[in-house]
């Protein structure tokens, strides 16, 4: 082989090369880079990029402004929720069979009779986060790690109460649909372990993003006027569905440190320690001083700085306008907290 062809190959090589590392860098991503389009054409977008269907009751005409290039699924996911003004959910359908599952999903957001159906969360105790602020974020919800802890009675319902306590999803079943589990239950991420789990079971799911639109007591285009609504929101919010256990806090916590260096992990550890340790102090609290502990912490110096921080990332996915709306709605609701009696 001559010099000629020798360098031709190795150019060759070095451009596959090239393109392989750049195809691996934005592989999984998604872009949605619109300017007032409709809400839904935006939506399809992101499913057809994720193949995670969005399941909204917001208005898909309503043109909005978005604009991530090439991000991870999570952040995409927070840019949909924050032009939309809505709080989005990571959410595990699960049925006896396909019309079951078409049904409840027909009756999303808001419509599926309680009584009826079972809804299984555990939301993170979000006053005592500080110290997990800064650690890895999972690129794309679906892939968090479930190891299955087998329960005693080994029925569906307790195996998807193990999973959603380790994991940040909404889980929602028929009330009346708990079969007993007679295979093992692998460990992995829950894109794969809920739907085989559910397999085990006979029956059928999907995983969907809740998008729900706003709700009565917080309109987007309601303010503020009413100082005593908006502090009862945080306290609705501190106690949203059951209390998770300080083991399952820790175990959420502990699988965010995976990538990081020994120094960072050992770092991270100290302040997640801590967050636990305030959380456990917490739960033995009667609610007069949970209530007052809460205004504590919602005023330290350190906690509003990263609350600020959030905020202005938010601000940042949104379009002039609505920056303007939700500022003044921010500054309303600080106010609010900051005088929780109602003084001025």
């Amino acid at each position: 082989m001559n010099r000629q062809k020798l360098l031709l190959l190795t150019i060759g090589l070095l451009g596959i090369i090239w393109l392989g590392v750049w195809v691996h860098g934005w592989w999984g991503t998604i872009t949605l880079d619109y300017e007032n389009k409709p809400l839904g054409t935006v939506l399809r977008s992101f499913t057809k990029q994720s193949g995670l269907t969005v399941v909204t009751d917001l208005d898909e005409a309503k043109p909005i402004t978005i604009h991530v290039i090439r991000v991870p699924v999570a952040e995409a996911m927070d840019a949909l929720q924050a032009v939309a003004e809505s709080r989005g959910r990571l959410l595990y359908l699960a049925a006896p069979n396909n019309t079951e599952l078409q049904k409840a999903i027909s009756l999303l957001p808001g419509k599926l009779e309680a009584a009826d159906w079972k809804t299984i969360e555990y939301r993170l105790p979000f006053m005592f986060l500080g110290g997990s602020e800064d650690l890895p974020r999972w690129g794309d919800p679906r892939q968090q790690t479930w190891n299955p802890t087998p329960p005693k009675d080994n029925t569906l319902v307790s195996f998807f109460e193990n999973a959603a306590q380790a994991t940040d999803i909404r889980i929602i079943l028929p009330a009346s649909w708990n079969p007993k589990i007679e295979k093992s239950v692998s460990s992995g991420p829950i894109a794969s372990t809920l739907p085989s789990l559910t397999h085990k079971a006979g029956g059928t799911g999907k995983m969907v993003y809740l998008l729900p639109g706003p709700r009565p007591d917080r309109s987007p285009d309601s303010g503020s006027s009413d100082r005593s609504s908006s502090s009862d929101s945080w306290r609705r919010r501190s106690s949203e569905g059951p209390q998770l256990s300080p083991e399952a806090f820790a175990t959420r916590l502990q699988s965010r440190l995976s990538g990081l260096s020994t120094d960072q992990a050992k770092e991270a550890q100290a302040s997640m320690d801590e967050s636990v340790k305030q959380y456990k102090e917490w739960l033995t609290l009667t609610p007069e001083e949970q209530e007052k502990k809460m205004q504590e912490i919602m005023q330290d110096p350190n906690r509003q700085q990263r609350g600020s921080d959030r905020f202005t990332r938010g601000m940042r996915m949104m379009s002039p306008q609505q920056r303007a709306q939700r500022y003044s709605r921010y500054n309303n609701r600080k106010e609010t907290v900051k005088d929780p009696g109602h003084t001025r």
